[in-house]
């Protein structure tokens, strides 16, 4: 699994402490709203801000992440806030969560950081935390990121950064062909690629950055 020094020390670079939802995850409130979803849960909550949006949002949310700094912050937030707190350390592979609790699972920009096995593990442990019916929005890197091939290989499409703030730090990188049968078990709802410049990073030279990424809604289905 991913390297928890690694991403305690980039917590501690307020930069990377991203201010603002997501507009993926403000468009699918609305959604969630209307399918009644109550409880969620914000896997890799980072330094807070969906677990913080959603509850705005009349939600319930659990947060969680393996790194003491980001549930840190996160709890800094949901207090600057007056927003309740349930906040749980976890590693993303082995989840203390009980079968289909979850009616909805947020996972942005986390479940690419691990070996492929890692990361099956990963999105095997959000199947059986969902409810049947329940849904899943995730972002993860495709290989056209412009960190595919940066850094020490570890196996294929995995690499692990050897310059700038994420020194340390694993990426997968998914082709469709891999992003489809990651995701076997569930039903697929949408897939969409989201491309953009990267300006925060600008890594590992001084040039913008180019991020490319599969943005996915899945649902949960009986097997």
């Amino acid at each position: 699994m991913d390297n928890p020094r690694a991403w305690s020390e980039l917590y501690e670079d307020r930069r990377y402490h991203w201010k603002g939802p997501d507009p993926a995850v403000v468009a699918i409130a609305a959604r969630w709203r209307e399918l009644g979803v109550r409880l969620i849960h914000d896997l890799g909550c980072g330094a807070g801000r969906h677990t913080a949006f959603l509850q705005t949002q009349h939600f319930l949310v659990v947060g969680s992440d393996i790194a003491l700094p980001g549930l840190a912050a996160t709890s800094a937030l949901l207090d600057d806030l007056a927003l309740p707190r349930v906040l749980v350390r976890s590693d993303m592979g082995r989840m203390p969560f009980a079968d289909g609790c979850f009616d909805a699972t947020v996972a942005t920009n986390v479940l690419n950081h691990g070996l492929r096995a890692d990361l099956q593990a990963a999105i095997d442990e959000i199947h059986r935390t969902l409810r049947d019916g329940g849904e899943v929005l995730l972002t993860v890197l495709n290989t056209w990121d412009w960190r595919c091939g940066e850094g020490t290989q570890l196996e294929h499409n995995s690499f692990q950064l050897t310059e700038g703030p994420e020194t340390g730090i694993l990426h997968h990188f998914f082709d469709e062909e891999d992003l489809r049968a990651w995701l076997a078990a569930f039903e697929l709802i949408d897939i969409t690629r989201v491309r953009g410049v990267l300006e925060i990073g600008r890594m590992p030279s001084e040039r913008s950055v180019h991020r490319d990424a599969w943005q996915v809604l899945a649902r949960r289905v009986n097997t």
